[in-house]
């Protein structure tokens, strides 16, 4: 494991470099500094999407979809945060991935397609006992 991240680190570096001798150095802090704005936005959309999932969770409802999404955010957030060129490709990656999931597919936590629950119940009058 510590192979990797340091091959990942070396990576980066490289990325890096190879970019600023491209644009310049002032294009390289630039993107640094962007990416790094924009994964915070993200991390906070995140976190806000993970404090409903716990109260959905609270309610004994299921959040699955609001679960992979505000993980999908939450890590491409962080990989953003992180200065390097691997790593953002990395988190648009994930940032696709969770767009394109936002799509309309069908849903399997549900009963029927109108959201109704079918229940059978009795009444009972109190004047009866």
């Amino acid at each position: 494991m510590p192979l990797v991240l340091f091959a990942i680190v070396c990576g980066e570096v490289i990325a890096l470099i190879k970019l600023g001798q491209a644009i310049g150095p002032g294009f390289v802090l630039l993107e640094i500094a962007a990416t790094a704005v924009i994964g915070v936005l993200l991390m906070r959309v995140g976190g806000r999407r993970l404090a409903r999932t716990q109260e959905m969770v609270a309610l004994l409802l299921q959040p699955s979809g609001l679960m992979r999404q505000s993980t999908a955010l939450l890590s491409s957030g962080l990989l953003l945060i992180v200065p390097g060129l691997l790593t953002d490709v990395f988190a648009i990656g994930l940032l696709v991935r969770y767009a394109v999931g936002r799509g309309p597919r069908p849903r399997t936590d549900r009963p029927s397609e109108d959201g109704a629950i079918d229940v059978e119940y009795q009444v009972q009058d109190d004047r009866d006992r």
